[in-house]
């Protein structure tokens, strides 16, 4: 069974409007360099008469923490943020507590120059403090004891990724973690233990206001649930494999040995590892993770291939000192696969249990899909999983690689989420977050955030802005999609800037844009040979899909004069699209001003942005998909696009038989949707912006599409291709909305189930029939 955190621990995290206030009782370790790798140990013992019914206290670190009750794990973080709106959680304590002698302990980490890109750090620090009075005296002061753990030390990225390389692209996920056990402080969490040896704290002061301005955490914490290795695909040098998965025996190396096991999730899956070991004093173990194994630098085998093939992945490395020990890394890992590659010393080491701690964002009551072709399903579920895999305390771009959440990755994402969920708390999080990281000057947001990247992305810009129009049809939630109206503004002002006011399209644009990954080499679109981009019209009609957007979201929040103003703009770009890049001959955009480059994408864009009249749009969308000759083809990702054009132009019959990069991954082994689909881009396995089937098949093969700002009307409309039956739930804020198709006949029969509060229309092959809540039953002619 899958529980939560909360479930688990019988945590109860509760949520708060109010700041912490300026004076939080930040403490750290006395003379140390904070803003460096380290890993400290913080406790305090106190004794109760009475366990109070409640007992809440504020925690926070810089950069991370783990809380302990009496040895008893009970929350870890701080949700990521930034040092604007830095987190703290709020624990009831209470259930863990006894009368009499108990203890408070807390692990803090900063992860130090390698640490992930996505985290802020002002110094190593630590805070708790309790939220009534009479239980101040638990807050952190110069009466906690403090220790620095000299046991740990980073893997470097140097020394992980690229020593022995084994991948090119971008990595910022932390270091690795470097363990010896004869060091550690073992069984120092509990109430017992002595630590009459630990310095005091020091508390820290700060001249006028802190650095981490902090407010309660306003997502649930991470779900938690038990995942196990399934098989043992490889191991030399081992015994007791055979028994091992089933708890029946321990792997066994014997002294002076060198040893490998490698163990399959199956699944992709993430979360923290926990190796158990017994004896093995001096023996070394890295642990490896991976998405799949390599036949050699940057080229992974078919994801189930195993035999000799090579075992590359970022690493921790465990040092036993004899006991029975337990080792967890600091952060969670990302994999398939897990390797062992074991070392000893003069005494055998026994391998006593491998399992992982699922961290992921708590979705709950998710869409369900199922019909009688089991290639749609596993799309179905890979992409579904892929979402899981890439929601934490952020979305995630890809779990394994980077943790980041970035602007244009967000767009499907989001969709995804609203259509498969009704938990939008992690969806308003990342935007808000987003909205936090503008330049003043440009007025452009980053790339990724929260990240430490210092460049504007001005396409991720105009991708947020689309989001919350996506957003507010959704769920009709004015009041959040308001907040936002001047930065909407001023992305939008940066591009007018930047316009060619006598051909109207954009101009010179000298900030990163970035729309898709090149079919061949590099991403698109490109800057010109002084490194700028201009006259590009794939860039421009990305604008003018944007502009439109504003246009739709701000007559539905009543700013009519200012949509007025946004449409006028928008019409002048089409205008000056269609006269400059327009190929009549081909039925084709441009992709620059005079020259001869076409692809997809801008012609995907001069669908969705009415560059064209929408009489004309549908048989664009035919030279889309038929014409041999393109530069650039969308990869998995941009076929978000692609697919949206099919919603807008009617043709969702056409999704299912445009599968072929979801294909392709499930031929690979892909257990989750990859990067790109192109085979000159294959690093990662796990990428939730290709995730969007788990959106479609709800909104044209299902057909289930929302009629009405915030989506209490519906539109029923399948297309089923080749399917003879389908069953499907979608979860809508009014309650679960049922389908069910059966073909029978040449004759469709479908039961539509809505909650009360909604109504809508079915219509399919000319057919058109009112629906009202309840179950609504019909039949009609193929």
């Amino acid at each position: 069974m899958k529980l939560t955190l909360f479930k688990a621990f019988g945590i109860i995290l509760l949520f708060s409007s109010c700041l912490i206030g300026q004076n939080a009782p930040w403490i750290a370790y006395p003379e140390a360099n904070n803003q460096v790798y380290g890993v400290y140990h913080f406790r305090k013992t106190f004794d109760l008469e009475k366990v109070p019914d409640k007992l809440n206290v504020e925690v926070s670190a810089d950069n991370r923490y783990n809380l302990f009750v009496d040895g008893k794990r009970v929350s870890y973080g701080p949700a990521k943020g930034d040092l604007k709106t830095y987190k703290y959680d709020i624990v009831d304590i209470a259930p863990f507590l006894k009368s009499g002698k108990n203890v408070l302990a807390a692990v803090v980490n900063n992860a130090g120059k390698d640490k992930q890109m996505s985290i802020f750090s002002v110094q190593t620090a630590f805070m708790l403090r309790a939220q009534k009075e009479e239980h101040q005296g638990l807050n952190t002061n110069q009466n906690w004891k403090v220790f620095k753990n000299e046991s740990y030390s980073p893997v470097t990225y140097q020394e992980m990724l690229f020593t022995n390389r084994w991948f090119y692209g971008y990595y910022a996920c932390g270091p690795g973690d470097r363990v010896d056990a004869s060091k550690y402080p073992w069984n120092w969490e509990r109430v017992d233990y002595e630590d009459s040896g630990w310095k005091n704290a020091e508390e820290l002061r700060f001249e006028g206001k802190e650095p981490w301005s902090l407010v309660a955490r306003n997502i649930p914490a991470m779900a938690n649930y038990e995942v196990l290795p399934l098989a043992i695909r490889r191991s030399n040098n081992v015994s007791g494999h055979k028994g091992f998965l089933s708890g029946e025996s321990t792997l066994k190396v014997l002294p002076n040995t060198k040893a490998e096991v490698l163990f399959d999730f199956e699944d992709f899956t993430m979360g923290y590892p926990e190796l158990k070991v017994k004896g093995g004093k001096g023996s070394k173990v890295k642990m490896k993770f991976a998405e799949a194994l390599y036949e050699g630098v940057n080229l992974k085998a078919h994801r189930d291939s195993v035999g000799s093939l090579t075992m590359y992945g970022v690493y921790d490395i465990y040092k036993p000192d004899g006991g029975n020990r337990t080792f967890r890394p600091l952060w969670k890992r990302t994999a398939r696969y897990v390797s062992l590659e074991i070392e000893t010393e003069n005494e055998a080491l026994e391998i006593a249990g491998l399992k992982l701690e699922y961290s992921g964002y708590p979705y709950e009551n998710m869409a369900t899909f199922e019909s009688d072709d089991a290639t749609v399903n596993e799309i179905f579920e890979m992409s579904q999983r892929t979402l899981e895999m890439c929601s934490g305390e952020t979305y995630y771009d890809t779990p394994y690689y980077e943790q980041l959440s970035y602007g244009g990755d967000n767009r499907p994402i989001g969709h995804i989420s609203m259509f498969n969920t009704t938990d939008d708390r992690l969806f308003k999080e990342v935007m808000r977050l987003y909205s936090q990281s503008v330049n003043t000057q440009t007025g452009l947001m980053k790339s990724a955030y929260p990240s430490r990247f210092d460049f504007d992305q001005g396409t991720w810009s105009l991708a947020w802005i689309q989001s919350l129009n996506d957003y507010h049809n959704f769920r009709a939630d004015t009041e959040y999609v308001k907040q936002f109206e001047e930065s909407i503004d001023n992305v939008l002002s940066y591009y007018r800037r930047h316009t060619d006011k006598q051909l109207n399209i954009l101009n010179e644009i000298n900030v990163k844009n970035f729309l898709d990954w090149s079919i061949s080499k590099g991403n698109i679109p490109r800057m010109n040979e002084v490194g700028v981009f201009k006259h590009n019209i794939m860039l421009t009609t990305y604008y003018i899909l944007t502009l439109n957007s504003v246009v739709e979201l701000y007559e539905n929040l009543g700013l009519t004069a200012k949509a007025k103003t946004y449409r006028a703009e928008a019409d002048l770009l089409k205008k000056g699209v269609r006269e400059s890049s327009y190929n009549g001959d081909l039925g084709l955009f441009r992709d620059e001003m005079n020259k001869e480059i076409y692809s997809q994408h801008t012609n995907i864009l001069a669908i969705l942005a009415d560059v064209i009249p929408e009489n004309q749009q549908e048989d664009m969308l035919k030279r889309v998909l038929s014409y041999q000759n393109f530069d650039e083809m969308a990869s998995s990702y941009f076929s978000f696009y692609l697919f949206k054009a099919m919603e807008k132009t009617k043709r969702g019959d056409l999704l299912l038989k445009s599968m072929v990069p979801w294909n392709t991954y499930l031929d690979k082994g892909y257990t989750t949707t990859g990067e790109t689909g192109f085979a000159s881009h294959d690093r990662s396995d796990c990428h939730a912006w290709s995730a969007h089937p788990a959106y479609f098949f709800m909104s044209l093969v299902a057909g289930i599409q929302s009629a009405s700002i915030g989506f209490d009307e519906v539109l029923v409309s399948p297309n089923l291709g080749s399917l003879k039956e389908l069953k499907v739930t979608l979860p809508n804020p009014t309650g679960l909305i049922k389908a069910e198709y059966k073909v029978v006949k040449g004759i469709l029969q479908a039961e539509i189930n809505l909650p009360e509060g909604i109504k809508g229309d079915f219509k399919y092959n000319g057919f058109v029939q009112e629906l009202k809540p309840g179950t609504n039953r019909l039949e009609v002619s193929l």
